[in-house]
Order: C-alpha cells, then sequence, then structure tokens
C-alpha cells in the first residue's frame, strides 16, 4: 500500500509517496520516494538517490534542495531507510537499497545508465560502497555519487572516535575484533591497501565535499589523493562552506556535476577487490577459499577475444562473460602463474551451437590439452597448477544458415517449421545443421533454440 503526503514549497507542490520493501512476506524497510511534475512513462529519467545522516530516516532528506533540484531536472528521487537510524551501509541495508531501486525500475521509467547518489556524514559514503559492492552490469549500478563528510574509512573513523558503538552493533564487533567488515563497508581503507576496496571506484565519478575544519575533511582529501592518475573524474572542494554533513554541499552544483556522466559498466581494464564471489563487469568469481579476505581480479581485455589475467586470487573460478558467439571462434587468455589449481569458465548467447572446443595450455614449446565440459550454459576448462603462459581456445559451430543462402534469416526457421511439416523440403546436409539441439530430431525444440538466439 502507498502512502503519500504533500508538501509545499515556493516552486512546486511535491507530493511524496512512502512504500515498503517486501521479502518473502516479511516487511524490511521503508522508503519515500519523489515523481517529478513532467514525469513521462514513455520516457527514460534519471533516478538521484539520497542517503540520510545518522539519527535520519527516509524523510529526512527532503529538508535539503535535492527534491526541488530533482523536480526541475525531471529526475526521479529515492531515498531509503536502510533498516535503521544508524545502519552505516552495512551489507543488509546496500540489500535494501538495491531491492528498492529494483522496485523503483519496476514500477517507472528509469534509465538505468544515470543512477546517482548523494548522501551526508554517515550517508556520505554510501555510493561508494554501494559501487564497491555492486558491479554486475546486469543490476542497478551507480553511475556518480558525491559525498557530503563522508565517513569513507570505517575503521579509521571508529578509531579516531575510540571507537563507534553504531559500527559496533552492525558490522559484529570492534574495528579490531572483525577488521574485514570494516573493510568491505568502507570505500577505502587507508593502512592496508591490499584490503581495501577503494580499486573499485576507478569507474565511478566522485564528488567529494566537507566542512571547513571537520575531521572528516582528510578522509577525502587522503583518498583523492589515493585516486588521482587511477580515477579520471573526480571533484573536491578547494573552498569548503557549512559545518559538517548535507550542509556543506551545494545541490545545485552537486546535480549539474552527476548530470554530465553515464554508467561506465564495460570496461577492458578490471582491477577490483571482491567481498564475496560476484560478478565485476564482464568477469565473475566463483568460490572463495577465505571469506574474510577479499578476492582479487586484475584483467585486461585486448579487443574481443584476447585477454590478460595479472592477478587472480582467493578463488578457483573465473568467469570470461559473454564470450561464446558464433563470430567468435578462438579466444587466447594470457596470465602469470596462478598458484593453484582453477576453473574457466566461458558464457554466451550461442554455447547451443557449439559443435567442437578445445583447449590448450601453453609453456614454451610444451602443449596440453585441457578438459572441458559444458553444463548450466557455461563452459568450463579445467587449468592445473601450471606456469601457462597462456590458454588458447578453439571453437566452431554448428551453421544455423539452414538454406545455405550466406545469410541467416527468417527464412531458416521457416525451412525448419517447414521440415516438421514436411520432411521432404530440407536435404540431408540441411537436416544436420537443422537439428540444433542434437537430439537425433529435428523438433519444436529446434525452434526453441532459435529463437533463443534472435530474441
Amino acid at each position: 500500500m502507498i502512502i503519500f503526503f504533500i508538501l509545499f514549497s515556493f516552486c512546486f507542490s511535491q507530493t511524496l509517496y512512502t512504500d515498503y520493501l517486501i521479502v518473502s512476506g516479511d516487511t524490511i524497510d521503508v522508503f519515500s520516494y519523489q515523481i517529478p511534475e513532467n514525469y513521462n512513462s514513455d520516457n527514460q529519467h534519471p533516478l538521484l538517490v539520497t542517503f540520510h545522516q545518522w539519527g535520519g530516516n527516509e524523510n529526512s532528506n527532503y529538508s535539503t534542495e535535492f527534491d526541488e533540484e530533482s523536480n526541475n531536472r525531471n529526475w526521479i528521487m529515492l531515498s531509503p531507510y536502510g533498516g535503521s537510524s544508524n545502519n552505516y551501509n552495512h551489507q543488509g541495508a546496500q540489500d535494501m537499497v538495491q531491492g528498492e531501486i529494483e522496485w523503483m525500475m519496476n514500477h517507472f521509467n528509469i534509465d538505468s545508465q544515470k543512477i546517482y547518489m548523494v548522501g551526508g556524514s554517515m550517508g556520505g559514503a554510501s555510493g561508494s560502497i554501494y559501487s564497491n559492492n555492486h558491479l554486475d552490469p546486469t543490476k542497478p549500478m551507480v553511475a556518480a555519487t558525491a559525498s557530503a563528510s563522508g565517513i569513507l574509512d570505517c575503521e579509521r573513523r571508529a578509531i579516531e572516535m575510540d571507537g563507534n558503538n553504531s559500527m559496533i552493533e552492525w558490522f559484529g564487533g570492534n574495528w579490531d575484533e572483525v577488521p574485514f567488515e570494516y573493510h568491505r563497508n568502507s570505500a577505502i581503507y587507508f593502512a592496508d591497501s591490499t584490503q581495501s576496496m577503494h580499486y573499485n571506484l576507478q569507474y565511478l565519478p566522485l564528488y567529494l565535499d566537507f566542512g571547513t575544519s571537520e575531521p572528516h575533511r582528510t578522509h577525502a582529501e587522503d583518498l583523492y589523493n589515493v585516486l588521482r592518475n587511477y580515477n579520471d573524474n573526480m571533484w573536491i572542494d578547494t573552498e569548503p562552506t557549512g559545518s559538517h554533513g548535507y550542509s556543506v554541499f551545494d545541490e545545485n552544483h552537486v546535480c549539474e556535476w552527476l548530470s554530465q556522466f553515464e554508467l561506465e559498466n564495460n570496461p577492458d581494464i578490471i582491477n577490483v577487490n571482491l567481498d564475496e564471489p560476484s560478478r565485476a563487469y564482464w568477469l565473475e568469481a566463483r568460490g572463495q577459499f577465505n571469506d574474510s579476505e577479499f578476492i582479487r581480479v586484475n584483467a585486461l581485455r585486448n579487443g574481443y577475444n584476447d585477454f590478460d589475467i595479472y592477478e587472480f586470487s582467493n578463488s578457483d573460478s573465473i568467469i570470461f562473460h559473454n564470450t561464446i558467439n558464433i563470430s567468435n571462434t578462438e579466444l587466447l587468455i594470457n596470465h602469470e602463474f596462478i598458484n593453484n589449481e582453477y576453473y574457466i569458465g566461458l558464457s554466451g548467447n550461442d554455447i547451443s551451437f557449439i559443435d567442437e572446443i578445445n583447449a590448450t595450455g601453453i609453456m614454451d614449446d610444451y602443449l596440453e590439452s585441457l578438459n572441458i565440459n559444458i553444463q548450466n550454459q557455461l563452459v568450463w576448462i579445467s587449468v592445473p597448477n601450471f606456469e601457462f603462459e597462456n590458454i588458447e581456445i578453439i571453437i566452431s559451430y554448428f551453421s544455423t544458415d539452414v538454406n545455405q543462402d550466406g545469410a541467416w534469416d527468417v527464412l531458416d526457421i521457416v525451412l525448419v517449421v517447414g521440415y516438421i511439416m514436411d520432411t521432404t523440403i530440407l536435404n540431408e546436409s540441411q537436416q544436420a545443421s537443422a537439428d540444433l539441439n542434437e537430439d537425433g530430431n529435428i523438433n519444436v525444440l529446434d525452434i526453441v533454440e532459435i529463437l533463443n538466439i534472435i530474441f
């Protein structure tokens, strides 16, 4: 059930809606949102997600001018509660935010390439933390974020405060008792870069603001210096005003800066620390040896079918997404020595059309054929604990050009349908090509395979 109330301002009448995130019949969280006056369901609209400060709630952010800015720009505004007034962006709170963004996308026409995040103090790091933990392009990702007095390093802030009861509550202990929980819920961990997620911020535009003399200023300045020459899109306030949190923002300037960016979800370079098995752009790690340490992935895509793996640790399986395509018959994966046996997974739309696939590990003049199996629409290649310089994968596919006219089009489907009705239509070669699911018969299942390719 949607609850709404109206606020009046000099510019426009705001209709704010309140709804609830319900999972498996349980009410998990409450959130509010604003739809702009000129909303048009035929057009895509950017989404601005605003995070409250410590002690706030889902309605606190309407005391800023971000609701007016959103309305003027024809943006939708979402304000999550995050499960509690002191959530510090813990994993459960992030799940709530994702669920609420997905709810909004299911109910309104939102531009998934323009999801922006802003927040103050406790909420000031939310966009960065959410982005660090959500790099899967099949799910909501952040296009750009702005931080006002953000607590960017939870461990550092807890030490500065001689402990933080809210962090202890939601992270499960003090910073020296459960350090990994502090690091995975922070934008950065300054003391040890190997246990920090700031690598994941390479493609996230960052707007960093703070008060004139507050201690949080050093968090922003130090993050800015760490990411210089790594992140190409950062802004930091060199003439700060205000005291703390949202008060340091110029909302118009923030939104104007955010509006120039669209989501980067398919970069050639992936350099990340993953807190759990998950997907990062076109790579995915499955399995984790030590769940209190990050999965390290550092890889490069050279064109469509040539990859370099520089680092891969704390996991035994790495998937290269969207690589199985009829036009792609050869893959080359170059890598430094990985100190354990592991598995390479390949995904793509044309796995059903694979006729033959071979993988070879190459070390100087030594060649070794690698074991392959296909399951659940993934090609898995077993790589032993050898110092291979590269792995070469050769793929051949069944023909989808059933009528053999040099074009793959609707006529091929017609011929398959026709064959089901009259087996005299196709010659022997065409019959072999039309049996796409290789069950020895040409039937409706083969049509399903074709339609999956088209649609």
